[in-house]
C-alpha cells in the first residue's frame, strides 16, 4: 500500500480562518503602520531646540597690523554698524553692542555665540560702561570672556552683575566666511546645541547605514553601480553637513580648518565625477551611442577643468567654482534623465524623476545658501531629515532600476513565447460544399458550438458572409490577413470580428480564425475618442473642426449656408474651486443635455474648452439660427441646475456668425469667439454677426493682419504716426513725439486701433505687433537721424502682455542692442496697472532699459487703482498723467488738486511729468503754472505722418490753434529772457 507523507504546517492559526486573517493583517499591515506613524510623529513633533539667537549690531575691522585692544576699539568706533559682515581670511576685530534692555542682574543668564570655528579661540573682552557716558578707549576697562568651541560655534557666557555694554573680539579666520555675533538665553542655546547634535546623529547615522548597506549589496550581487551609489551618498553626507554648518567635525572628531578647506574641494570634485558616472550608467540603456559619448566627453573634460580650478584658484574663488559645478552637473543629469524618460515607459521612472529632482534640489539649495552666506536659514533637524529621505529615495530608485533591467530580458523572452504558443487560433477545414469537416476546440468556442455538435450540418454561410476563397488564399500567401465579421443573429448581439487566413488544398480549404473583436472595439473607441469629448459625449475641437471643414466645403461647392455659435459659460471655474471638479463635471454634463435637447439631429455640438462650446447649424443662416441660440440661452439661464439639493444658476452668452467661404475652421471659431466676447461686454445674451456685418469684415481683416505679422514680420496694413510732445520749459528747442500705431483694412478704411490691440492681446499676437513697432521705429530714426537733431525723446508704448512674456523681452533687447545710439532717445511707456501686477519683474525690466540709456514712463497714471506708495518702488523716469484727469481738470477744484498733487509727488521723487489729452489753452496755462514738464494733446497737435515731423525744426509749425501759438511764443520769450 502506497503512503504519502504530508509536510506538517507550522503552528499558528490558519490563514483561511477569520483569526488567521486578523493575525496576518496585524503582522503584515498593522505593525508596520504603527512603526511608521511613530516615526512620523517623532519627526514632526515640536522640538524644544527650535530657537534662534538675537543678532547684535556690530562694527567690523579687517587689518593685518598688530593692534592692542585700545587701538582696535578706537578704530572700530568710527566704523558703521552691521548685523553681519562678509569677512576675508585673516585677523578680524569685532565690536558688538549688548542689548540696552539687559540689567546687570539678568546678564548672567545669557551667552554670546559667534557661529564660526577658527584655528584658535577668539580673544573677547567686555567694556565696562553701562552708564551711557562716552569714555576714551584708553580709559575703557576690560573683562576677559572665555570662549568655548562648541557645536554651533564659539560660545561665551556673560558674567553676572557686569556693567558692560559692548564686547570686543579679535578673531583669526582661516578662510573667508560670513561673520556675525548673536545674543542667546543660556538655556535656549543649550537646547539648540542638543537639537543640532540630534540632527547630526540622524544624518550621519542614516546615511552611513545606507552606504554600508549598499556596500554589502554590491559585494553580494557583484554590481559595481551599487559601490558608486554608496560613495555618492557619502559625498551627500559631507555636502549636507557643509550646507547645515556641521562639516567642521565628523563622527564627533573635530577637523582642522586647514584640512577642512581641502576636504571641501575634494568632496566637490568627487561628487561631480560620481554624479555624472552614476546617472549615465543608470540610464545607459536609454541613451544612444552618440549621446553617451558626448556625455562622457563633457563629463571628463569638465572634471579635469574642475580639478585644475580647485588646485590653482584661491579659496575666494572656491564658492563660485562650486556654483558652476552644481549647475553643470544638474544640466548633464537633466539631459540624461530626459533621454531616459522619453525612451522608457516603466514604473521606475517615477522613482527616478522624483528622487533625482528632490536630491539635487536639496543639495543645490544648500550650496546656494552657503554661497550667499545664509546657511543659517536651513533648520538643522528638518534639513537632515530631508537629505536623508532624498538619498533613501534615490537609492531605492537606483535599486529598482537595476532590478528592472535584470527582469527585462526575462519578460521579453516570456512575451515572445506567449506570442508564439498562446495565441488563440481557431483552425477549421471546409469541404467542397463549404460545410465544416473539422474544428479545433478554439474554433468551436469562437462559433459557440458544443463538443457534441454535428459539424457536417454546419456550413460556412451559417456564420460568415460568402467570400472569394481564391482571393483570400492569395492574400494569405502574400502575408496579408483578411478581416471578416460574423453574421449577427440579432440587433442586440455585439459584433464580432476575426482575422481570416486560408489556403486551397484541392477542393478543400484549410484555414484559421483569430478573434480580434476586442481589438476592433478598442480601435473604434479610440477613433471615437479622437473626435469626441469623453466627459460630455460631444465633439471635441478636432471633431468640430472636421465637421466645420465639411460644412465649408459644402458652402464652397454647393453654396449651402452654415451658421456657427460660440457659447461661453460663466461661473464654472468658481464652481470647480468651491465644490470640486466632480461637481463641475456633473454640471457640464447637465449643460450638454439641455443643449442637445434644444438642437436638431443634424446640428452638431462640440466642447472646445473647459467652459466653451461650439454649435454648428448646417443649411441655416445666422439670422435663422438666432431663434435656436435664444432657446439654448433661455434653457441655460432661465432655470437653475440642481446637483443633489444644491442649485447652480449659470450665466451664459452666445456669439453667432455666418461662416464665410474664405474662412478656415479656426478663423470661424475665432470670429464667433469675438462675437461672444462682445455679447459679454454689451451684457446681451446673443450677439449676431451676419454675412455682411462690418464686425465680421473687421475680424477677417484682423486675422489677415495677424497672419502677415506672424509669417512675414511686417504688413502693408500697419503704419506709424507721430504725435508731438511739447516741453513747457523749452518749447521751441526740442521736437519730441510719441510713436502711435495705426491700422488700415484692405479697402484703405482705417480700423480702430484699440480694437486691434485688444484682439491682438486676446489672441496672443500683441508681441508680434510690439516687435514690429520697435523695429520700424528704430529703423525710421536711423534712416532720418540727420533731420531729427531737435528730437531728444521718442515715446513708445509697450503692451502688458508683452512685458510678461520672457521670450519677447529677450527679442526686444536684441532689437534695442542693434541700434544703441537711438535706443538712448527712447522713452518706453508702461501702463501703471500692468506695472503694479509684478513689482519685482517691472523693476528689473526698468533697470535693464535704463542701463541701455533708455527712459521709462508710467502711462495712464492716476487711472484705476493708483497707489502712491508703490511709486517709490519703481525706478521710473517719467509719469504720464491719465488723460481723463487732464481733460476735465478745470471742471472742479478737486481735479486741479489731484493733478497738482501728482505733479508735486513726481518732482519730489525726481521724476518728470507728461500731461496728455490737453485740448485747450486754459488747461495748458494751468499745467504750466503747476510745473508740468511736458504736454501732449490736440491743443498742440494731433497725430501726424512721419514726414510732417521731418519737415519741421521745432514744434511751432505743427500748432494750428492761434491762441496756443501765441502762448507758446510767450513762454518761449519768457524762458529766453
Amino acid at each position: 500500500m502506497a503512503t504519502k507523507t504530508l509536510k506538517s504546517r507550522p503552528p499558528g492559526p490558519s490563514i483561511h480562518s477569520a483569526a488567521g486573517r486578523v493575525w496576518s493583517y496585524l503582522l503584515y499591515v498593522g505593525i508596520p503602520i504603527l512603526f511608521g506613524l511613530g516615526l512620523l510623529a517623532a519627526l514632526l513633533r515640536p522640538h524644544s531646540g527650535d530657537h534662534a539667537g538675537q543678532p547684535l549690531t556690530a562694527r567690523f575691522l579687517h587689518t593685518d597690523a598688530r593692534l592692542d585692544p585700545a587701538q582696535a576699539l578706537e578704530r572700530l568706533q568710527s566704523r558703521p554698524t552691521r548685523l553681519a559682515e562678509s569677512a576675508p581670511a585673516g585677523t578680524i576685530w569685532l565690536l558688538a553692542d549688548l542689548p540696552a534692555d539687559l540689567d546687570t542682574d539678568s546678564l548672567g543668564r545669557f551667552s554670546l555665540l559667534v557661529p564660526i570655528h577658527p584655528i584658535v579661540p577668539p580673544e573677547c573682552r567686555l567694556t565696562h560702561d553701562r552708564s551711557g557716558a562716552q569714555t576714551s578707549p584708553e580709559a575703557a576697562s576690560w573683562e576677559i570672556l572665555e570662549a568655548r568651541d562648541d557645536l554651533l560655534g564659539q560660545q561665551m557666557r556673560l558674567p553676572s552683575a557686569s556693567m558692560a555694554d559692548q564686547v570686543l573680539c579679535r578673531i583669526s579666520l582661516p578662510f573667508p566666511t560670513r561673520l556675525s555675533i548673536e545674543h542667546w538665553q543660556r538655556h535656549e542655546l543649550d537646547d539648540t546645541t542638543t537639537h543640532t547634535a540630534q540632527g547630526i546623529g540622524l544624518l550621519e547615522g542614516g546615511l552611513l547605514s545606507l552606504a554600508a548597506f549598499l556596500f554589502v549589496i554590491a559585494l553580494t550581487t557583484r554590481e559595481p553601480p551599487y559601490i558608486v551609489l554608496a560613495c555618492w551618498i557619502l559625498c551627500n553626507l559631507r555636502l549636507g553637513a557643509w550646507a547645515l554648518g556641521w562639516d567642521h567635525q565628523f563622527l564627533g572628531a573635530a577637523i582642522s580648518p586647514d584640512v577642512l578647506v581641502w576636504i571641501r574641494k575634494l568632496t566637490v570634485l568627487i561628487y561631480y565625477v560620481l554624479t555624472i558616472q552614476l546617472f549615465t550608467s543608470l540610464f545607459q540603456p536609454s541613451l544612444d551611442a552618440t549621446t553617451m559619448s558626448r556625455l562622457h566627453l563633457v563629463g571628463r573634460s569638465t572634471a579635469i577643468c574642475l580639478l585644475l580650478a580647485l588646485l590653482a584658484l584661491p579659496y575666494d574663488w572656491f564658492q563660485l567654482t562650486t556654483f558652476l559645478t552644481a549647475w553643470l552637473a544638474t544640466a548633464l543629469v537633466t539631459v540624461t534623465l530626459v533621454h531616459g524618460l522619453f525612451r522608457f515607459n516603466t514604473r521606475s521612472q517615477l522613482w527616478h524623476t522624483v528622487g533625482v529632482c528632490l536630491a539635487l534640489t536639496v543639495l543645490l539649495t544648500g550650496l546656494v545658501l552657503i554661497g550667499l552666506g545664509h546657511a543659517a536659514l536651513i533648520a538643522p533637524f528638518p534639513g537632515a531629515a530631508a537629505l536623508l529621505l532624498c538619498n533613501l529615495l534615490i537609492a531605492l530608485a537606483a535599486a529598482d532600476k537595476m532590478r528592472e533591467e535584470r527582469q527585462l530580458r526575462l519578460r521579453q523572452r516570456n512575451d515572445l513565447i506567449a506570442r508564439d504558443t498562446l495565441t488563440p487560433l481557431g483552425l477549421f477545414t471546409l469541404g467542397a460544399t463549404r460545410h465544416f469537416e473539422h474544428l479545433n476546440p478554439n474554433a468551436r468556442e469562437i462559433l459557440d458550438l458544443s463538443p457534441e455538435s454535428d459539424l457536417h450540418t454546419l456550413a460556412w454561410g451559417d456564420f460568415f458572409p460568402k467570400v472569394d476563397w481564391l482571393e483570400i488564399s492569395v492574400a494569405t500567401e502574400q502575408g496579408r490577413d483578411t478581416e471578416i465579421q460574423r453574421i449577427q443573429t440579432s440587433a442586440d448581439t455585439p459584433a464580432r470580428n476575426f482575422l481570416l487566413r486560408a489556403t486551397l488544398v484541392g477542393s478543400h480549404i484549410e484555414g484559421s480564425l483569430q478573434d480580434i473583436s476586442a481589438r476592433t472595439e478598442t480601435l473604434r473607441k479610440l477613433r471615437l475618442m479622437a473626435d469626441n469629448d469623453p466627459l460630455t459625449d460631444t465633439l471635441n475641437r478636432r471633431g468640430i473642426e472636421k465637421t466645420m471643414q465639411k460644412a465649408i466645403e459644402s458652402l464652397q461647392q454647393a453654396n449651402t449656408p452654415c451658421a456657427l455659435a460660440f457659447l461661453d459659460l460663466d461661473h464654472l471655474k468658481r464652481v470647480n474651486d468651491l465644490f470640486g471638479h466632480s461637481t463641475g463635471d456633473t454640471l457640464l454634463q447637465m449643460v450638454c443635455e439641455r443643449l442637445k435637447y434644444s438642437l436638431a439631429d443634424e446640428q452638431s455640438l462640440g466642447r472646445i474648452g473647459n467652459d466653451e462650446f461650439i454649435v454648428l447649424f448646417p443649411g441655416m443662416r445666422a439670422g435663422e439660427a438666432r431663434r435656436h441660440a435664444q432657446d439654448m440661452i433661455e434653457s441655460l439661464n432661465g432655470s437653475a441646475l440642481y446637483i443633489g439639493e444644491r442649485a447652480f444658476q449659470l450665466k451664459s452668452a452666445i456669439g453667432l456668425i455666418d461662416i464665410d467661404r474664405t474662412m478656415t475652421p479656426k478663423d470661424a471659431i475665432a470670429a464667433a469667439s469675438r462675437a461672444c466676447r462682445d455679447a459679454r461686454k454689451q451684457h446681451q445674451d446673443v450677439v449676431l454677426y451676419e454675412e455682411n456685418a462690418r464686425e465680421l469684415f473687421d475680424h477677417i481683416d484682423e486675422l489677415h493682419l495677424f497672419e502677415q505679422l506672424e509669417n512675414k514680420g511686417t504688413s502693408e496694413d500697419v503704419f506709424l504716426e507721430m504725435q508731438p510732445i511739447m516741453s513747457l520749459r523749452h518749447p521751441l528747442q526740442t521736437l519730441n513725439f510719441e510713436a502711435l500705431l495705426r491700422v488700415r483694412n484692405t479697402g484703405a478704411r482705417p480700423l480702430q486701433t484699440g480694437k486691434i490691440i485688444q484682439a491682438a492681446e486676446d489672441s496672443g499676437m500683441i508681441t508680434a505687433i510690439d516687435k514690429w513697432v520697435f523695429t520700424t521705429l528704430l529703423d525710421w530714426m536711423s534712416k532720418h537721424h540727420l533731420k531729427l537733431g531737435q528730437t531728444r525723446q521718442v515715446n513708445v508704448n509697450l503692451s502688458g502682455v508683452s512685458l510678461n512674456d520672457d521670450r519677447f523681452i529677450n527679442v526686444l533687447f536684441g532689437i534695442l542692442n542693434q541700434q544703441p545710439q537711438f535706443t538712448r532717445r527712447l522713452c518706453v511707456e508702461i501702463t501703471e496697472g500692468v506695472a503694479l501686477q509684478d513689482l519685482e519683474r517691472t523693476r528689473q525690466f526698468m533697470r535693464r532699459l535704463q542701463r541701455m540709456g533708455a527712459r521709462v514712463a508710467l502711462d495712464d497714471f492716476g487711472a484705476g487703482y493708483t497707489s502712491f506708495s508703490y511709486l517709490k518702488e519703481l525706478p521710473a523716469d517719467m509719469i504720464k498723467i491719465d488723460g481723463t484727469l487732464i481733460r476735465d481738470m478745470l471742471a472742479s477744484e478737486a481735479n486741479i488738486a489731484i493733478v497738482n498733487s501728482i505733479v508735486d509727488l513726481a518732482h519730489n521723487l525726481g521724476m518728470e511729468c507728461i500731461a496728455e489729452w490737453v485740448e485747450d489753452v486754459a488747461t495748458l496755462r494751468s499745467l504750466a503754472d503747476m510745473g508740468v514738464d511736458y504736454v501732449q494733446g490736440y491743443v498742440i497737435s494731433g497725430s501726424r505722418p512721419p514726414m510732417d515731423i521731418l519737415a519741421c525744426d521745432n514744434i511751432l509749425p505743427l500748432v494750428k490753434d492761434p491762441a496756443a501759438r501765441a502762448y507758446i511764443e510767450e513762454i518761449s520769450g519768457r524762458r529766453l529772457s
